[in-house]
Order: C-alpha cells, then sequence, then structure tokens
C-alpha cells in the first residue's frame, strides 16, 4: 500500500481460508513450525480451504467468499488522526465503523466502541472473535467489527473484518481437531486447552451484520465498504 497518503483496500476472496495470527507463529512457547502443524491437512481439505499466516493480530480467523467485508486501511505516521499511543490508534477507526454500520445495517442495538484494554487476551490469541480489542465495534456486548494492524515508523496498516454471514463451524472444528497435542499434558497445554473451550463458546455467540435491502448488483460488502467512506475524515 502506498506510504505517503491514506489509502483504503477491499479484499475479496476466491477461497475460504484459516487466516492465524502473530501469537499463533511467533512469540510462544510453540515454535513457529509447531504452531502451524497445529492446523491438521485433512480438516483443511474437508472444508476446500487454505492455510494464511497474518502478522498481526491475536488468533485465528476464518474468510470465506461472500461471508465478510474485509477491509484494510493505510494510514500514514504523521497523518492528522495519528495516535502513537497504541491502545488509542484504532479508536477513531472504531467511530467510522459504528457510524458506517449503523447507517446500512440491521443491527438491534447502537454499536459501541471499545475504549478499553484488550478482554480475553488468552482467548483471542485462540480465535480473534473472542477477545475484544481497542477501537473494535460491539453490539449488545457481541463483537461485530475486528479490527487488527501492523506498524512501522512509516504508519499503520488497519486490518478490519466484519462478517455478513457467520458460520463458526468450519474454524471451531479447525480448532478443535488441533489444538495443541504437542503439549497437551502441559500445565501451559492445559491451560490453553481451557482457553479454547472458552474461546469456542464465545466464537458460536458472534453475530453476523445484516444489511438493508439493495439491488442484486450490490453486494453486502460493497454496502458496507461504502458507508465506511462515506464515514472516514476527509
Amino acid at each position: 500500500m502506498p506510504t505517503s497518503q491514506r489509502c483504503v483496500r477491499l479484499h475479496s476472496l476466491t477461497r475460504p481460508a484459516v487466516v492465524l495470527g502473530s501469537a499463533q507463529v511467533a512469540g510462544s512457547r510453540l515454535g513457529s513450525s509447531e504452531k502451524l502443524a497445529v492446523v491438521a491437512a485433512e480438516v483443511l481439505e474437508q472444508f476446500g480451504c487454505d492455510l494464511a499466516v497474518r502478522r498481526s493480530g491475536g488468533g485465528a480467523v476464518w474468510l470465506s467468499p461472500g461471508d465478510q467485508c474485509w477491509v484494510d486501511i493505510w494510514l500514514p505516521a504523521g497523518d492528522p488522526l495519528w495516535r502513537s499511543d497504541v491502545g488509542q490508534s484504532s479508536w477513531w477507526l472504531g467511530e467510522c465503523w459504528a457510524q458506517a454500520l449503523a447507517a446500512t445495517s440491521q443491527l438491534a442495538a447502537q454499536p459501541v466502541v471499545h475504549r478499553g484494554p484488550l478482554l480475553h487476551r488468552d482467548l483471542a490469541q485462540v480465535a480473534c472473535f473472542a477477545g475484544l480489542g481497542p477501537g473494535e465495534v460491539t453490539v449488545d456486548q457481541k463483537k461485530i467489527v475486528g479490527i487488527s494492524q501492523r506498524r512501522s515508523r512509516l504508519g499503520a496498516r488497519f486490518q478490519c473484518v466484519v462478517y455478513t454471514h457467520w458460520d463458526p463451524k468450519p474454524l471451531l472444528e479447525v480448532l478443535q481437531s488441533c489444538y495443541p497435542h504437542t503439549a497437551a499434558r502441559t500445565e501451559f497445554g492445559r491451560a490453553l486447552g481451557d482457553a479454547l473451550h472458552s474461546a469456542v463458546q464465545a466464537v458460536q455467540a458472534r453475530p453476523a451484520v445484516r444489511v438493508a435491502p439493495a439491488p442484486a448488483s450490490v453486494t453486502a460488502e460493497r454496502q458496507i465498504l461504502d458507508a465506511l467512506l462515506v464515514s472516514l475524515p476527509r
């Protein structure tokens, strides 16, 4: 993405994928090769999906064609919206998402931007949508917008996902089948097993965003993107 100006990019998928987060591929008590091995080949083959890795966020994310609006936003360092405090750096973006979804979606309540610290850290390191981070958006205390970011001296890349169709079964089967046989009898393995059980319950409770009816030629992800573009500061 260009580094000197703001940029918004919509991603569309051609195949489903399990995306592992940074907590699952680096900086943990299991090495990278073992972390990648927790996703069993036969489970991926069963759902016809790929395995991908990102250097942002904590836990796994399930992506599938037509089931989410996935938007990346680049903010250069020095931009008026830039915040050096990582805990506050995505608040502005959460407000934009809340405004966009309130305008275009059929929500049971007003969206709320989380302005506190990361909640349920252990769960978020297993499945991203089981946790709640700064700037992320909830409705009725259920997360509907996930935001992770990658920062450098040049700026920050915010990776955002809103589900328009929520079927947690593939992700849950991958996680339940694969976490983590290599450490099952250790204290770490037992703790991760407990976290996985709680994460499964949390992920099952996530809602999908239902957009208002539109012409058949306009996809839900395009509706959401257009609403987000309107809400972004000029």
